[in-house]
């Protein structure tokens, strides 16, 4: 039940009250219809998730809510049923279909959506298994398998997870950061490699201190460019609620700080996620907070996947 981790249990029109704070807060755009209507139409879904907040350090970028649920029922159909998603027979549409169809263990695992957009994501948990499998799929962009050296460069033998980007038209695979992998060498050479630059990692040794709970790399890529567009470093369960242990971790941006004080949550204990993101544009940082069903306690349960975005 809710109630075991929460301070009250689900209610959607607090919830659709709760997404218009945050996004006041932090200056997103909110379209009170657009999120009406995918609350509606997920609302069992909803309150029967792990929920999270999402918002990065770019002024002017999305409040985002997502809920990770695995189901037997297509979550994109029911979006085409209900007008939140066009259809779509491109890759992007198709890509969560032929994982589950050719990857044993895979399973459906919940939407993102954008308070000023409307349907942004959906993932797809791939079961732990190595990045090669992801080449023979025909619905993957063709820079996934060309990057086959540079995963084995950087120690990148295992995905576990992928997402459809419809918001940006890109797909995100994301891999397993090996234990010892995370060094500073390894770091400046992935920067480095990318397009980005030593000063984009001021404060490396309090960032891969961030990582010491778990840690994951997700990297984008679209059907329409031969290149890696961006990649992120995720650390999980990181504490910046702690005043005590946030002292040690790496600051955050003004636009975070706001988040992560203001951003309504019905958990008696949010789990806070940061990833820090480079390439050959600016570096910017994202932040995630629990707002139902916290993490830790859900999957102690066992009644979750979870997945970071």
């Amino acid at each position: 039940m809710a109630e075991d981790i929460d301070r009250a249990p689900h209610d959607s029109a607090r919830f659709i009250l709760d997404l218009r704070d945050a996004a006041t807060a932090v200056g997103a755009r909110f379209d009170e219809s657009k999120v009406r209507r995918s609350i509606e139409t997920f609302d069992s879904e909803i309150g029967s998730s792990v929920v999270q907040l999402k918002t990065t350090s770019r002024a002017g970028d999305g409040l985002y809510y997502r809920f990770f649920h695995s189901s037997e029922q297509d979550p994109l159909d029911t979006a085409r049923r209900h007008g939140l998603l066009r259809s779509c027979d491109s890759p992007i549409g198709m890509l969560q279909r032929e994982i589950l169809l050719r990857l044993p263990g895979a399973a459906r695992a919940g939407l993102d959506f954008d308070t000023g957009y409307g349907l942004a994501k959906c993932w797809t948990f791939t079961g732990l298994r190595p990045i090669s499998d992801l080449f023979m799929l025909e619905t993957i962009p063709e820079a996934v398998p060309a990057h086959a050296e540079f995963f084995e460069r950087h120690a990148m033998p295992r995905a576990f997870f992928v997402a459809s980007d419809f918001q940006h038209q890109t797909m995100n695979v994301y891999t397993v950061v090996e234990p010892g992998t995370a060094t500073a060498d390894w770091l400046r050479r992935l920067v480095g490699e990318t397009g980005g630059a030593t000063e984009d990692v001021p404060d490396q040794a309090r960032m891969l201190a961030a990582l010491s709970a778990a840690a994951c790399l997700g990297m984008t890529f679209s059907w329409n460019s031969p290149g890696m567009h961006r990649w992120s470093l995720y650390g999980l369960n990181v504490p910046y609620l702690d005043p005590q242990a946030g002292r040690s971790l790496p600051a955050l941006p003004e636009r975070l700080r706001i988040f992560l004080k203001q951003s309504p949550t019905l958990s008696t204990d949010p789990q806070v996620n940061v990833a820090w993101s480079f390439g050959a544009a600016a570096p910017y940082t994202k932040l995630e907070k629990s707002y139902a069903r916290a993490l830790p306690a859900a999957r102690a349960r066992g009644s979750i996947l979870y997945l970071p975005s």
